[in-house]
């Protein structure tokens, strides 16, 4: 009895003093591993964040570095191929003038205002008689000179709409041209003092450089007699191989800012173009450091990294360089346009660039503390459940509290893994626990969480993707139809009529246009066309069938109108590889008389308000012509019709007649008519008429953006 007892004793304390050294050891213990385990996963966490962060920074700058060197590549091509039009227009002059020159017998004389005694204005071709030609003598060989040389007048109404000048400066002291002015009764600027009395060609710095080329060639910017800072195309002249003089064109550049502005995707881009001597030629935001101004070479900029890069920008290098303007940091991405050794720069904030990867931080740093606080409060719920469970069975939790401490963090590593796993680009990492208690819960939670994510991130991708497409392609639709349609109605104002057209591009542009054009002095065309399909293929083939049109009138003025058309049709049929086709309606006015010859190739017909008998009509014939590009064998018939003093007609595209109002209900065709009636019976000029009948289908409708694009044209004859 006495052995059992002592070893009971024995028993009792080796168990309660190996109980309260394993309590002991585990109120010790514990919390230094679940301290130095948190520590651990924190660090690890906080790496994958950052490594995550690095490469979503690493992708959105290699993104952007292809998207602006993609974006200047473009610009460069189609600033090119403009300049090298430009370079093919002078030397088309140039032969012109050279030839009237070398076979004056011929050619008959013509005599041109002159600017030195009577002021010219605007889109009037002049010339100029210098001080030093009168005082060394206008002898009769240099006036029949001038009187042939100033057949080249003739050319110059096909090339107002492109060039502010057209110019030619002789050696001898005279000079013949043609300025586009601001506005149309502007004087030229040699027809004001103290230009017309000063004024010698051989003085101006673009016939000095002139002397040193051969070809067609582009000077720096500088400021014209007109006071615009300009970019000229110059070229000397010969007569049977005697240097003469030195002739060339003006380019506006706004117009190369428009140019290029069509391209860009979206408003807020930023850019500039500098020239082989480092000065600004054209920017598109207002910066001290980045301004047109003459003789400014920004490679001697106080701004270090700026200098840096112009310097490699006028050695024509292409790249992508980080610069600090004014304190504020942004990505450069430059390319040579090679025809004028210019250079197109786009810049943009830094910032902007590491937006999406600062929004990627915050988010995840958000879910990353999610997830750490619930690690924490599940550890803390372990650690006091084990603890409890080690009272109550001491034995059992002597026996088993490492295996016990293995089973809890074993999971906990294998997830940390896992989601190290995740954040370094395994989107499809997944954690299969089937214990059934928290650690399943915050497995399944992880995965929950990741489907998430994975799913959220392919649809920003998707969405954003085609956010893009379709911004990008509405807005150079936009641009391409705003910028290519004429705006000049004062052409029909000098022959008593009143001429007004617009065009209201819708949300998903389409191919509507209208044209109006001289073919010569006493004939007009006027032109409303619809061009099948949306998006930049029906603005592009709206601007071909366009241009043909235009091209085949003018170089065919007196042919009849259905076998141009004809003509027309076959041409866009032979390269529609696209299946298109474009409905027109085509008229050629005689202004002295008001009789119009027109071609309806399937489009809407014309209204026609009559004064004297105060109604209105359309001008409807017992068929249509087939409309445009579909087949090669179509033939159209020339129609013809009189507008008398006060009759007015009016042209539409279907936009305004298709458009659905809030309720469902359509503003058709008579509602149309009746709103341009009120209008023509009030007296209204035509663009009132456009635009009250704009105004009643917008008031109709209950919105003011269509769904499709409208055209509308309107033209009066006065009484």
């Amino acid at each position: 009895m006495f052995k059992t007892k002592s070893l009971r004793k024995k028993l009792t304390f080796a168990a309660l003093s190996g109980s309260l050294l394993f309590i002991l050891g585990f109120a010790v213990f514990s919390p230094i591993r679940n301290y130095f385990l948190l520590t651990t996963i924190d660090d690890i966490e906080k790496n994958n964040l950052f490594r995550i962060t690095s490469r979503a920074e690493e992708q959105a700058l290699k993104e952007e570095k292809r998207r602006l060197t993609n974006l200047n590549e473009s610009v460069s091509e189609l600033l090119g191929t403009e300049l090298e039009q430009i370079t093919e227009d002078v030397a088309l002059l140039r032969d012109t003038f050279e030839n009237f020159l070398e076979q004056p017998e011929k050619y008959k004389e013509r005599i041109l205002p002159n600017a030195l005694y009577k002021d010219v204005i605007s889109k009037v071709p002049y010339v100029h008689y210098s001080q030093r030609l009168l005082k060394e003598g206008l002898t009769p060989q240099i006036e029949k000179e001038v009187r042939i040389a100033s057949n080249i007048a003739d050319f110059s109404p096909f090339y107002s709409d492109y060039y502010n000048c057209i110019f030619f400066g002789s050696e001898r002291g005279y000079s013949i041209g043609l300025y586009v002015m601001e506005h149309q009764d502007d004087l030229v600027p040699v027809s004001t003092e103290p230009s017309r009395t000063t004024y010698d060609p051989v003085t101006r710095i673009w016939y000095q450089n002139g002397k040193k080329f051969k070809e067609p060639s582009f000077t720096d910017i500088y400021q014209a007699q007109s006071g615009d800072m300009v970019v000229s195309c110059i070229s000397p002249y010969y007569v049977n191989g005697e240097f003469r003089g030195i002739m060339g064109v003006d380019c506006n550049p706004n117009k190369i800012y428009e140019l290029v502005k069509s391209i860009a995707v979206e408003e807020s881009e930023l850019y500039f173009i500098l020239s082989q001597k480092g000065e600004i030629l054209f920017v598109n935001f207002d910066s001290d450091a980045l301004s047109v101004s003459l003789g400014k070479d920004i490679r001697n900029s106080e701004e270090e990294s700026l200098a840096e890069v112009a310097k490699y920008m006028t050695a024509q290098k292409s790249g992508f360089e980080s610069v600090t303007i004014k304190g504020k940091e942004y990505f450069i991405a430059y390319t040579p346009v090679k025809k004028v050794n210019w250079s197109f720069a786009s810049l943009i904030p830094v910032e902007k660039v590491y937006a999406p990867a600062k929004v990627i931080r915050q988010h995840l740093t958000k879910v990353q503390d999610q997830f750490y606080e619930k690690i924490e409060n599940f550890i803390v719920i372990v650690a006091a459940s084990t603890l409890g469970f080690v009272l109550l069975l001491l034995f059992v939790i002597f026996k088993r509290i490492i295996p016990l401490s293995d089973s809890v963090v074993k999971p906990i590593l294998e997830l940390t893994r896992s989601v190290n796993e995740f954040a370094s680009g395994d989107l499809d990492k997944r954690v299969d626990f089937k214990s059934k208690d928290e650690i399943q819960n915050i497995g399944d939670n992880f995965n929950s969480l990741a489907q998430r994510l994975q799913d959220t991130i392919r649809d920003l991708s998707v969405v954003s993707a085609e956010k893009m497409r379709l911004d990008a392609e509405i807005n150079v639709v936009n641009e391409i139809l705003v910028n290519y349609l004429p705006d000049d109605f004062s052409i029909a104002d000098k022959h008593n009529f009143d001429l007004f057209a617009v065009e209201y591009p819708a949300k998903t542009s389409g191919g509507d246009y209208f044209d109006f054009f001289m073919l010569d002095d006493d004939h007009m065309a006027i032109s409303v066309g619809d061009v099948s399909g949306r998006g930049v293929p029906s603005a592009l083939f709206m601007m071909i069938s366009k241009s043909v049109i235009k091209s085949f009138s003018k170089m065919n003025p007196n042919q009849d109108l259905g076998s141009l058309f004809t003509m027309v049709n076959d041409r866009l049929h032979k390269h529609n590889t696209e299946k298109m086709y474009v409905a027109v309606f085509f008229g050629v006015i005689e202004l002295s008389s008001g009789r119009m010859k027109y071609v309806n190739a399937g489009h809407f017909a014309p209204y026609i308000f009559r004064d004297q008998s105060q109604t209105g009509n359309f001008l409807m014939d017992e068929s249509i012509d087939p409309i445009m590009a579909l087949t090669s064998d179509a033939t159209f018939r020339t129609r013809e019709t009189v507008i008398n003093p006060g009759d007015i007609v009016f042209m539409y595209t279907d936009g305004i007649t298709t458009e659905l109002s809030n309720s469902g209900e359509k503003f058709d065709e008579d509602m149309l008519t009746d709103a341009v009636f009120e209008a023509a019976k009030a007296g209204m000029s035509s663009k009132e008429i456009v635009e009250a009948s704009h105004k009643a289908a917008v008031e109709f409708a209950g919105h003011p953006e269509f769904n499709d694009d409208i055209a509308l044209l309107c033209l009066k004859r006065k009484k």
